[in-house]
C-alpha cells in the first residue's frame, strides 16, 4: 500500500467517521471530567463519560470495525497477510512498534492514551476499549451501556493513533509524505515527530528541506 491508497482507503473513511462523532456534540458535550483514561486514577467526576445511546452504540462499533480493518492492513504490510483476530494483531504490531501504547492525543484540555494498557506480554491484554466494544456488538442487551462516551471517544483516539503511525511508517519507507491529505479537527498527536506536517486538504507546512531545495535552485539561476 502506498500513502494514495493509504489516504484513499483509510484516512478519508476516518474522517467520515470523526465527523459523525463531532455531530453528537450537538447534543451532549464533550466532558468527561476525570473519566477519560484508563489508568485507574482517582476519579471525582465522571461529568458526561458514561452517557450512552443508540448512537454511541452504532458509533463504537462501526468505529472498533475500521480498528480492525487498519490493523489488518498494517499487519500486511509489517508481513503479515494473515492476521485476523486483535491478539495476532497485538503480537504483530507490538513487535515492530513497541512504543505505540504510549502514544497520546490531545482533545481538548485532555490528552488520552487508549493504548495504555495494550501489550502482548508477558500477560495478553487487548486495548481497554477493545472488549466491551465485543461485548456490545455479541450481547448488545446485557453490555449496550459499554457504548458510552467515554469507550467511544477512546476508540476513535485509538483509530486516529493507528492511521498516523501508519501514514509515517508507509511515507517513511517510501520516502513519501509521513503525514495524511488532511487534518483531524478533533486530536492532535503528543509528541510525534513527522517531516511534513498537514494544515489543510492537501496543504502542507514547507520543510527545510524544500527550503534548501529553493535556495538551491536560486543559486543555480
Amino acid at each position: 500500500m502506498n500513502r494514495e491508497e493509504f489516504c484513499r482507503l483509510h484516512w478519508r473513511y476516518y474522517l467520515v467517521l470523526e465527523r459523525d462523532f463531532l455531530d453528537i456534540e450537538r447534543y451532549i458535550t464533550f466532558d468527561l471530567g476525570d473519566n477519560y483514561s484508563y489508568d485507574n486514577q482517582m476519579i471525582t467526576d465522571i461529568a458526561n463519560s458514561n452517557a450512552f445511546s443508540n448512537e454511541l452504540i452504532k458509533q463504537y462499533q462501526t468505529i472498533c470495525s475500521e480498528v480492525d480493518v487498519i490493523l489488518k492492513s498494517i499487519c500486511k504490510e509489517l508481513g503479515n497477510n494473515n492476521a485476523n483476530s486483535m491478539t495476532v494483531y497485538t503480537e504483530e504490531v507490538l513487535k515492530k512498534w513497541d512504543l505505540l501504547p504510549n502514544q497520546k492525543v490531545r482533545m481538548n484540555a485532555i490528552e488520552l492514551q487508549p493504548f495504555l494498557n495494550w501489550r502482548s506480554e508477558p500477560n495478553y491484554n487487548s486495548p481497554d476499549w477493545w472488549t466491551p466494544y465485543n461485548g456490545v456488538k455479541h450481547e448488545r442487551l446485557a453490555n449496550f451501556r459499554n457504548a458510552n462516551l467515554k469507550n467511544v471517544v477512546n476508540a476513535l483516539a485509538g483509530l486516529y493513533i493507528l492511521e498516523l503511525w501508519f501514514v509515517k511508517f508507509i511515507g517513511d519507507r517510501d520516502k513519501d509524505v509521513d503525514v495524511p491529505d488532511d487534518v483531524s479537527k478533533l486530536f492532535e498527536m503528543v509528541d510525534f515527530e513527522t517531516i511534513n506536517t498537514v494544515v489543510g486538504r492537501n496543504a502542507y507546512l514547507a520543510t527545510a528541506q524544500d527550503i534548501d531545495s529553493i535556495l538551491q535552485g536560486n543559486f543555480d539561476t
